[in-house]
């Protein structure tokens, strides 16, 4: 929405419960950010912190892609094998299920 410095304090508010308190006091330190862009490289560090093996990671990637600053080229070796799933792919879209098609018409999902 462009207010950085409201998610910014959002975020703060969130982490502030996830520091120990030691006699007393936080050991916690306020995140700042500068622009709206540093912002949200902090806010999404710590969404994949936060929210690792809930199968998020899969619908950012495909999300974040579309914007070359996140863009990323995934590369996995299996055994001799390299695969590469390059940034915009339309791999990035799973196929439909043949009877979903066969049953609605719908046209499947271009995939490479």
């Amino acid at each position: 929405m462009g207010n950085f410095q409201k998610a910014m304090e959002v975020l703060n508010n969130l982490l502030q419960t996830r520091w120990k308190i030691i006699n007393g006091t936080s050991t916690f330190n306020e995140i700042i950010a500068q622009d709206a862009s540093e912002a949200l490289q902090i806010i999404l560090t710590e969404r994949r912190k936060q929210l690792c093996f809930r199968g998020l990671r899969w619908t950012d990637l495909r999300r974040l892609n579309l914007e070359n600053n996140f863009a990323k080229t995934l590369t996995r070796h299996v055994g001799a094998e390299t695969y590469t799933l390059p940034p915009n792919s339309s791999r990035y879209v799973y196929p439909i299920p043949d009877d979903e098609i066969s049953l609605s018409g719908i046209q499947q999902n271009i995939r490479e």
